[in-house]
């Protein structure tokens, strides 16, 4: 017996209204009224027999059934897309939508952009930057770089970026204000903070200094403004390694100390459940976790040669 399909255009209209958690909005993408894509959810959920979504005051959600759904037909609809492309002798090209902090798409990303492209030469790319908290509702965005790996509703985050903190500051800061012989001479100093975690208390702790603070240092929204400060000879920041690589090789900052907090995660790919499957955005979670891979085999390659010596 030949099994029945739902129709396509109620597809179409659940899977936009999913992604973006608004019938308004998904109307405004398929140039439909909202009435009509609130029809053709209404026309899919009485087809499959499941409720697709709990509508609230100005507010609708996936349920369970609807998460499940919407990663198969979003999957679904992409390969469409790209098969009928292909048949018809033109290939539209895509455009995965990157939202993350400033730190990581200036000094983490934009430098391996290039590999990325190449890999994926047929999906642009949009970066965009901003802080916590990660949030998908108005749906222009396929990935945010989550701070941190702690789980949200709906949402699926893979952790990729573990990183320790250690004091920098940039060569002619040290030229100018050193030689700092131990951990308590920077008390002395001109230390930069984050408004957001703010590591300093822990890093003394650590170091076996006691520390008062805060001091009268200057305080900066996010690490990049203060990774930036720190290059221009302002003062020590606190700052993530992981982050400031290129920034070590080609001298701009500098490590003052070895002492270093227990590296913890602060990025992880997110996106939403429904959407993980999406060629687009499982390809750009495939080349991240390629890249820390590749990375750490880097890092990893001379101790061992110094095991081998």
């Amino acid at each position: 017996m030949t099994q029945r399909l739902p129709p396509l255009s109620a597809i179409q209209g659940f899977e936009a209204a999913a992604r973006r958690l608004s019938f308004k909005a998904a109307a405004e993408e398929l140039n439909l009224t909202q009435s009509a894509v609130s029809h053709q959810v209404r026309t899919l959920e009485e087809f499959l027999g499941v409720k697709l979504f709990t509508r609230a005051t100005n507010r609708i959600a996936l349920t369970t059934a609807g998460q499940r759904y919407l990663a198969e037909v979003s999957d679904m609809l992409a390969r469409l897309r790209s098969g009928t492309a292909r048949l018809q002798g033109r290939e539209e090209a895509e455009t995965l939508a990157i939202h993350g902090t400033p730190a990581f798409i200036a000094r983490w990303l934009t430098p391996r952009l290039e590999r990325y492209r190449r890999r994926h030469p047929n999906v642009g790319v949009k970066l965009t930057t901003g802080l916590p908290p990660t949030d998908f509702a108005g749906g222009a965005i396929d990935v945010v770089i989550h701070w941190g790996q702690a789980p949200l509703p709906g949402v699926r985050v893979d952790p990729f970026l573990a990183s320790a903190r250690t004091p920098v500051c940039s060569p002619s800061y040290l030229r100018r204000r050193g030689p700092l012989r131990g951990p308590a001479d920077l008390l002395q100093q001109t230390l930069l903070h984050d408004v957001v975690q703010d590591g300093w208390p822990g890093w003394f702790a650590r170091a076996g200094v006691e520390f008062d603070g805060p001091d009268l240092g200057p305080r900066f929204e996010h690490c990049d403004l203060t990774y930036n400060a720190a290059e221009r000879g302002q003062g020590v920041a606190l700052a993530y390694t992981a982050l400031i690589d290129r920034e070590f090789a080609e001298g701009r900052l500098v490590p003052i100390f070895e002492i270093e907090t227990d590296p913890v995660v602060i990025y992880s790919v997110a996106c939403q459940e429904g959407r993980s499957a999406d060629p687009k955005i499982a390809g750009f979670r495939t080349w991240i976790l390629e890249e820390i891979a590749a990375d750490n085999q880097a890092a990893a390659a001379p101790a061992m040669l110094r095991l081998a010596d």
